[in-house]
């Protein structure tokens, strides 16, 4: 269907039924770039063909990531932006966000509604409810500082079931003493630690081989300034995403899952870890994928949901391939 598919997330509706949404078209910097959503049967588990839900012209179309609120409605938001120099190459510099909002599951879907300026909602990974009620969405900006670095920063915005207030927290950056050119902290993946009223984990994505965490203790309104190093690798100079949940089966708790490119170097293999300790250390469960002597395999941008029906259940979809990342997907079960 497309010569470049990628960044795919993931959700479920109240009735079980399952939703993934990615961007897709001739090139990740062109400004073609729509955002599809294709649907999965609970009952025959047959996929519906992907349709677009996003398309705006003249305008690229990024990172969307979806929720679904208490009420069962489901939300998709995304990023709008083009570059200053060159308008017809996406840019995350100076995006801006937006969402639709589907009350049936993905078949239908209202107009397009902007956020209040300097709002972006969710970047990558799913906005999560906290025990408050109240919705925490990971979000980062990627600026330029002096024409020669994109910095990233990290921060989180809050809303309200409906998504109409929203609040913003302070930012997260991130150094490393071993990397002069680190460039911080980008699309956060949120755990929320319910043991400790008000304490939410973040792990993201840096430009310094290493995964990157904060915490908030007032439930995502402020956060520490300075991010901390973890021992989770991130490949490369630009890093890989990562997406995670914390996993709540029959009333057990199994604690944190987290889906990384556990690799300094390349983004292979796609693996899934595991934490009992509430993110204090983390365990390697086993590669979702992990044949990296093949030509250009990558295995990157994952999302993660736990499954409804099956509580003991994850559902993972990524891109697969760097040559014409197409879309895989994979379910795991706790025995």
């Amino acid at each position: 269907w497309w010569p470049r598919s990628m960044q795919a997330c993931v959700a479920w509706s109240l009735a079980g039924e399952e939703a993934h949404a990615f961007w897709a078209q001739s090139g990740e910097d062109n400004e073609d770039l729509a955002i599809y959503v294709s649907r999965k049967d609970p009952d025959t588990g047959v996929w519906t063909a992907p349709v677009v839900v996003v398309k705006t012209p003249g305008v690229c179309n990024m990172n969307p990531s979806l929720y679904v609120n208490d009420s069962g409605a489901l939300f998709l938001d995304f990023h709008i932006g083009g570059d200053v120099i060159n308008p017809a190459k996406c840019s995350t510099r100076g995006w801006y966000g937006a969402y639709v909002q589907s009350t049936d599951y993905g078949v239908t879907w209202s107009n397009i509604t902007y956020l209040p300026k300097g709002f972006l909602a969710g970047i990558k990974n799913k906005c999560i409810t906290l025990s408050s009620g109240r919705v925490l969405c990971p979000s980062s900006t990627e600026a330029v500082d002096y024409n020669l670095l994109a910095i990233w920063r990290a921060h989180m915005e809050t809303t309200d079931q409906d998504w109409v207030s929203w609040e913003t927290s302070n930012e997260i950056t991130f150094s490393h003493n071993s990397f002069h050119l680190c460039q911080g902290v980008i699309q956060p993946t949120l755990f929320e630690i319910t043991e400790h009223p008000g304490e939410v984990l973040a792990l993201m994505r840096s430009g310094c081989k290493c995964l990157a965490k904060s915490k908030s203790y007032d439930y995502g309104r402020t956060w520490q300034d300075s991010a901390e190093a973890t021992d989770l690798p991130n490949p490369g100079l630009h890093g890989s995403g990562v997406d995670g949940v914390r996993m709540f089966g029959d009333g057990v708790d199994l604690g944190l899952i987290l889906v990384i490119n556990n690799s300094t170097r390349e983004r292979c293999p796609l693996t899934l870890v595991h934490s009992g300790d509430l993110g204090a250390t983390w365990e390697h469960v086993l590669d979702i994928e992990g044949d990296c002597e093949l030509l250009g395999a990558t295995y990157e941008y994952p999302a993660v949901v736990q499954g409804r029906r099956n509580q003991r259940s994850a559902h993972v979809c990524y891109s697969y391939n760097s040559n014409d990342r197409t879309m895989a997907y994979s379910r795991l079960e706790w025995s």
